[in-house]
């Protein structure tokens, strides 16, 4: 895996704009997909250390991505951030017992979404979310 290269999967544009941002200033290389099979096809072929998923997406949404990933051998070591408006309790239980590794609600707080990148490419468990800093 490319030692901190995060791939960004969000169908909206603007939010992944703003976490490529976000997370370009903070020194990451950032690779982009806006729908399922371009996720599938990137990261079998770029091996990001990290992949930033949106639980909503078009076609196929990413609880079934996240669960396709991890039963894939040639991606099931990468670890999966959800991000997702979803906001329910059991949003988050279904993120996780679908393979995600950890979980962001949106609108992505800046501060959280970076600790817990760091957190995640050290393989260290996130801190639980609390900053102040929305985007």
């Amino acid at each position: 895996m490319a030692s901190g290269t995060i791939l960004v999967v969000d169908d909206s544009a603007e939010s992944r704009e703003l976490v490529v941002d976000v997370l370009t200033a903070s020194g990451y290389v950032v690779l982009e997909a806006e729908d399922g099979a371009e996720l599938l096809e990137r990261a079998k072929r770029e091996r990001p250390a990290l992949i930033l998923l949106d639980l909503q997406l078009p076609g196929m949404d990413g609880f079934t991505l996240a669960r396709q990933l991890k039963a894939d051998p040639e991606t099931k070591g990468i670890p999966i951030l959800a991000v997702s408006a979803y906001a329910m309790p059991e949003h988050q239980a279904r993120a996780l017992a679908a393979g995600c590794d950890g979980y962001l609600p949106k609108p992505v707080n800046i501060r959280d979404l970076t600790e817990t990148v760091a957190h995640m490419l050290r393989c260290d468990p996130p801190s639980s979310p609390g900053g102040a800093a929305s985007a």
